[in-house]
């Protein structure tokens, strides 16, 4: 019941706020964005965790752009390729506004603000639900050799108070920094991009987790078009450093194939 309240709560805000900004938007240009995307990933690791073991996941999303307002609704979902996980089967829910500050300048700011819902629908939502609230932030001009920097804040807590999952006490932040660089491979037109992260986690997922820096993810990844979509892989290796979010370094990889209506 409070998941329905928070999704129509959200929607009205949504919707009240997309109306405010329509008279900004050129009519020729309000249409209706829908993104749909399937992935196949080696392993599932969320925030340093890997959370169906080694076993693979299948983890298809649709994306709504709501007429260019810098709003969208997001739905994602993961299900493992292997057996002895179905209680782990997860919906994601989210509603996402994003903008920039500063435009045209060195310290242009690209930020995006989202609220996340993670929905265990394979059991009762008091057992494990949790919402999530995200800040990211990224300065795509203020380096050189096309390398942004990164910022995302994300605070984390049980969807239901008084429940088996407030009861976990996974209430916490988590806060990572990041850079990405942009190029092509030699003598090809074939976009790359290298990532890096590190992540502080500030006691998120558990009273067993660590305020520590608890780990550093590399990742390499290039994108093209094939048929009527759009083809990436990708490749990721983890070093971790808290045994409280993982015990070992992690290397996984993922394929994505997305298309854009």
């Amino acid at each position: 019941m409070k998941l329905k309240t928070n999704i129509i709560i959200g929607l009205f805000l949504l919707n009240s706020l997309t109306f405010a900004q329509t008279n900004q938007i050129e009519k020729e240009e309000a249409k209706l964005g829908i993104e749909f995307d399937a992935t196949w990933a080696s392993k599932y690791i969320w925030r340093g965790m890997d959370l169906y073991d080694d076993h693979a996941a299948f983890q298809p999303s649709i994306d709504f752009d709501l007429f260019g307002t810098g709003f969208s609704v997001n739905v994602w979902g993961s299900t493992a390729c292997g057996s002895g996980f179905v209680r782990s089967d997860e919906l994601d829910y989210s509603v996402t506004y994003q903008n920039s500050l500063f435009k045209d300048t060195k310290f242009q700011t690209d930020y995006s603000l989202t609220w996340l819902y993670y929905d265990y629908f394979r059991i009762s939502s008091d057992e494990a639900d949790s919402q999530e609230f995200d800040l990211s932030l990224s300065w795509p001009e203020i380096c050189t050799y096309n390398v942004t920097p990164t910022y995302t804040i994300s605070y984390l807590y049980a969807a239901q108070s008084s429940t088996p999952a407030s009861s976990l006490e996974m209430e916490g932040f988590a806060h990572i920094l990041g850079l990405t660089y942009d190029c092509n491979l030699p003598q090809t037109d074939l976009p790359l991009t290298f990532s890096w992260d590190i992540t502080y986690n500030d006691g998120q997922g558990g009273t067993s987790i660590d305020h520590d820096w608890s780990h550093i993810t590399w990742g390499l990844s290039s994108s093209f078009d094939y048929g009527p979509g759009s083809f990436t892989p990708a490749v990721y290796y983890q070093t971790s450093m808290d045994d409280s979010i993982n015990n070992e370094d992690e290397f996984w990889a993922t394929f994505s194939y997305t298309f854009v209506f």
